[in-house]
């Protein structure tokens, strides 16, 4: 999968490093604001400063995900920390408009009116013709590219469409804290994609 078609794809992509799954599976997919106020450890991958500006924007009380999983934002985070394992969780596109999630139509750190976007609203104003072009590194490119669909919603684990991992033992770990957790039934899947990290 590349950037072409990135339109009509059915996936949303969230990175997380992999120590941070099992808080998720026990707790939900939850936002950085509501994992501080109830005191649930977690890592963070975004540099200080965007967390700062986040927070500014009132955007800390949603969980990003991107339309692909190739963003700068993506891209930075595996290799400033490529020691570290990471994964990508996916939920269904479909579900994210069944439940209003918001969208940013560009990174929002590089707006200067933060425009929360209603989910089918903000999906028509995206300018997918500059999101599936490759190669395209200006400025304006790089943050279409980093386009968000936000959710202020804890999102239970076993509601996850599928669970992408970098290898066969992240795949078990994955599989084992699913069954742990007595989420059994598919989705959500758990599915080796390596050459996403």
């Amino acid at each position: 999968m590349g950037l072409e078609g990135v339109r009509e794809k059915r996936l949303l992509y969230h990175l997380t490093k992999v120590k941070n799954m099992e808080a998720i599976v026990n707790h939900g997919l939850l936002p950085r604001r509501s994992l501080l106020e109830q005191g649930i450890f977690f890592v963070d991958v975004a540099d200080p400063q965007i967390i700062t500006k986040r927070e500014e924007l009132d955007l800390d009380k949603y969980t990003p995900f991107h339309f692909h999983p190739y963003s700068a934002f993506d891209v930075a985070v595996k290799h400033t920390y490529s020691a570290e394992k990471f994964v990508y969780i996916c939920m269904k596109r479909a579900f994210a408009e069944f439940n209003n999630f918001k969208i940013l139509i560009k990174h929002p750190l590089s707006q200067q009116e933060c425009i929360l976007y209603d989910y089918m609203e903000g999906i028509s104003a995206i300018d997918w013709d500059t999101m599936e072009k490759a190669g395209t590194t200006d400025e304006y490119s790089r943050n279409v590219k980093m386009a968000e669909c936000l959710t202020d919603k804890c999102i239970p684990a076993e509601l996850f469409q599928c669970v992408y991992v970098p290898d066969e033992e992240t795949k078990k770990y994955i599989e084992e804290l699913f069954q742990n957790k007595g989420i059994i039934e598919q989705p959500p899947y758990v599915s080796i994609q390596s050459k996403w990290f």
